[in-house]
């Protein structure tokens, strides 16, 4: 059955490739076609694709079967509007539609892609999935009367690939270093709260004083420096941990990264460390899915990560937490 999965894919998120390769799972086809804005990257990361194409008209094309919209923070106003046309016209040609796994926004604030041909849509989807129950809830206020499933993040259950893990940190042994992964995303929210809310960062980082750094680089984004997790690590060891040794600074490299970062190998490597300190979910994900402690830490206006937290709770390992830090408040009106 040929398959077209559609998602943010070739950006330079791994997080997002990690879900197509759980969609791919859920999903099984000998012939799977994902789109993506860099191919060469996305079949890179995702084994098992037969290909990609670059837009609607040539998903179409390709005649799909079966199309798996998901893979993400996909469920947002933009890809909704673009995909739903061509969805549509997939569900008339015979299409089976599925939304999968959808991490869903707020969709409120634009209410013109749900039109008529939208609710035709999820009117007939073959099934209809949601990672998170903050994601159910946005779709039912905007007024689509159909209850999604809650998935509760299945990309956790990925298998990590140790290869890269065991080239760059060594095989395991008494009286090793304990690693303290370490992800950070260089927004400029981000930024001002690590400035304001500099000592709270501290003390969470007291407890690890001695551990070697793992730089974990999921993100190396094609088109956004706010997206650059080499930048936002590189910056953040420079600013708290300047004494810290780094264990394998090859993970700083940005053709390094390019070259051989996948999903699985970044779980790898979180699979090693003893500890993960992290502001991408996904990251978070696979330290929960590896059992390794996680600590999230992120701006508070932003409840990614904490709804990822929230999602996940039973699952946490021993000691893991979510700290949310504030951003430099307003300045003071000018007395007259």
């Amino acid at each position: 059955m040929r398959t077209a999965f559609l998602g943010a894919y070739g950006y330079g998120n791994l997080g997002d490739e990690l879900c197509l390769i759980e969609a791919l799972q859920s999903f099984p086809t000998a012939d799977a076609h994902a789109f993506s804005v860099n191919p060469g990257w996305t079949l890179r990361c995702v084994p098992g694709l037969a290909g990609c194409f670059p837009d609607g008209e040539a998903m179409l094309a390709l005649n799909p079967a079966r199309i798996v919209f998901g893979g993400g923070m996909f469920g947002v106003v933009d890809a909704f509007r673009y995909w739903m046309p061509f969805l549509a016209r997939a569900m008339q040609a015979g299409a089976a539609i599925h939304f999968h796994n959808l991490g869903v926004a707020w969709l409120l604030k634009d209410r013109s892609w749900l039109d008529a041909t939208a609710h035709q849509v999820f009117a007939n989807l073959a099934s209809l999935s949601v990672r998170d129950p903050l994601s159910a809830e946005r779709l039912a206020e905007a007024g689509l009367a159909r209850l999604p499933r809650l998935t509760f993040f299945p990309e956790t259950g990925i298998a990590p690939d140790p290869d890269l893990a065991e080239a760059l940190l060594g095989p395991r042994r008494p009286g090793a270093p304990t690693l303290l992964g370490l992800s950070i995303i260089p927004s400029p929210t981000m930024r001002a709260c690590l400035t304001h809310d500099a000592p709270r960062v501290r003390a969470v980082l007291a407890e690890f004083a001695g551990h070697a750094v793992v730089p974990i680089v999921s993100t190396v984004h094609i088109d956004s420096v706010e997206e650059d997790d080499l930048t936002g690590a590189a910056d953040f060891i420079r600013e708290f941990l300047p004494d810290a040794p780094i264990a394998a600074p090859l993970l700083l490299d940005r053709s390094h990264w390019q070259a051989e970062m996948t999903p699985r190998r970044l779980k790898g490597l979180i699979a090693r460390c003893d500890v993960l300190v992290t502001q991408r979910k996904h990251n978070a994900i696979h330290a929960i899915g590896a059992g390794v402690r996680v600590i999230g830490l992120h701006p508070l206006i932003d409840n990614s990560l904490r709804r990822t937290f929230v999602t996940l709770a039973n699952d946490l390992p021993p000691g893991s937490r979510c700290v949310g830090l504030d951003e430099v408040p307003p300045p003071e009106p000018a007395s007259e």
